[in-house]
């Protein structure tokens, strides 16, 4: 066996087609190299920032940077590139047990490596400290007035917004946003009835729904309040503002005996509460679901109230599910799509969804990797906040202990050279039984 180098190694990706996203910039890899770190970049035909970047900024570039005793990529790596005593940083999906990635675990396991997940980066708070989810809520929020534009056309409305192109066809944020607010200028001049009133409601507090509202700011939404939206006319086919209602957790939750809403009671006894926010849809044009759900949180919108509220023309006519989770906190969301296909018509009387914005039912935006469709600013953001880590974990010398890593590094590291940590003995029993 080979001796690892001393260096970083940053991976090229290549879980799908979409994703052009690298953990680390060149002007962060400038200052890595210049304290002395060495850094060695797989060369990527496909990645947003180009190889020439980073060899600029001091980089090695090579064809394989797995022979690096310390190797960063996004998304899961592959067995194959986890060598015996390494340490891997990425999102590796296995921090719930997923199935699909126990074997990936395993491996970890087996090849005396450290596995470090950034989705458990968290502070004392336990608030994600690196994350994309601010690029899924403006990449979302943008495919749902896609999905919106173009549901409305299939049932003959057409409007300004077909002109809108996917996120992933923008070279940039700053593009994508000035196009936008061309073509809502656009339309307030002349629009179809169906877009009135056109309000578009976004649930959820965190680092998606916020993205979401920033890029509906950003081209120009007028934010209302829920009266607002209740007051507005649906007879005034002259009034085509774009406006946004922010639903938060206090209006969405509901419980008998209290008169506030308590986020952490919440948590502890999601059972007893209701999700109300169906009852907001009939005054809206689209939704932007940011919202976090697993099995224990109420739906959103469960199959029962889909059902009534499409029989009475009250859901709304596109449904953005940011949050993807399928048959989730939304239940008709029964597939994940893709960056150039973002929607699909879900059809209750046949239970049949069909990739398209066309047909009998309602559309549903359900993109499952939305980051990617803004690889450069996701990847600047995510470069920015992920360096100090990067360069404590690099110069703390890390040889198998957690001892000597800040908290939020402690929390991270799901195996230690070999081992599962303390905080992550509970994915022992997901892992296959030779493990």
């Amino acid at each position: 066996m080979s001796e690892l180098r001393d260096a970083i190694g940053i991976l090229r990706e290549t879980k799908n087609k979409w994703e052009r996203r690298v953990p680390l910039v060149p002007d962060e890899v400038r200052g890595l190299v210049a304290a002395g770190i060495a850094v060695r970049v797989e060369r990527s035909p496909t990645r947003a920032l180009a190889d020439a970047d980073f060899a600029a900024a001091g980089a090695t570039l090579v064809d394989d940077a797995t022979d690096c005793r310390f190797i960063v990529g996004v998304k899961e790596v592959k067995t194959s590139q986890v060598k015996p005593g390494q340490t891997v940083m990425c999102f590796s999906h296995t921090i719930k047990g997923q199935s699909h990635n126990m074997p990936l675990l395993a491996h970890f396991m087996k090849q005396g490596a450290t596995l470090i997940d950034y989705e458990v980066i968290v502070d004392d708070a336990g608030v994600r400290q690196v994350a994309f989810g601010r690029y899924a809520g403006l990449a979302g929020a943008h495919e749902t007035l896609w999905t919106l534009g173009h549901r409305l056309a299939a049932l003959g409305h057409p409007s300004a917004l077909t002109g809108l192109k996917h996120a992933v066809d923008y070279h940039d944020l700053a593009e994508m946003v000035g196009h936008t607010r061309e073509l809502l200028t656009e339309l307030r001049k002349e629009g179809p009835a169906a877009l009135t009133p056109f309000v578009v409601a976004v649930t959820g507090e965190g680092r998606v729904s916020g993205g979401a509202l920033e890029y509906l700011d950003l081209v120009g939404a007028i934010p209302c309040t829920v009266g607002e939206a209740i007051a507005l006319p649906t007879d005034s086919p002259d009034d085509r503002t774009l406006r946004v209602l922010h639903v938060k957790d206090a209006e969405l939750f509901v419980t008998a005996g209290t008169k506030r809403f308590d986020f952490a009671k919440y948590l502890e006894h999601p059972e007893r509460f209701l999700n109300v926010g169906a009852m907001y849809l009939p005054y809206c044009r689209a939704l932007v679901n940011g919202s976090y759900w697993d099995a224990r949180f109420p739906r959103l919108l469960d199959d029962s109230t889909l059902r009534r509220m499409y029989a009475n023309g009250t859901l709304p006519p596109a449904l953005g599910d940011v949050a993807c989770d399928i048959d989730g906190g939304i239940e008709w969301t029964v597939m994940a799509t893709q960056n150039d296909e973002p929607a699909f018509v879900y059809d209750p009387a046949t239970r049949k969804a069909t990739v398209g914005v066309a047909g009998e039912g309602v559309a549903i935006m359900s993109v499952d990797n939305l980051p990617c469709a803004l690889p450069r600013d996701a990847s600047f953001d995510f470069s920015r906040a992920l360096v100090p880590f990067i360069r404590a974990f690099f110069e703390a010398r890390y040889e198998g202990g957690v001892g000597g890593l800040s908290p939020a590094l402690q929390n991270a590291v799901v195996v230690a050279a070999g081992k599962l940590t303390p905080r992550h003995q509970g994915l022992a029993k997901f892992l296959p039984a030779e493990a």
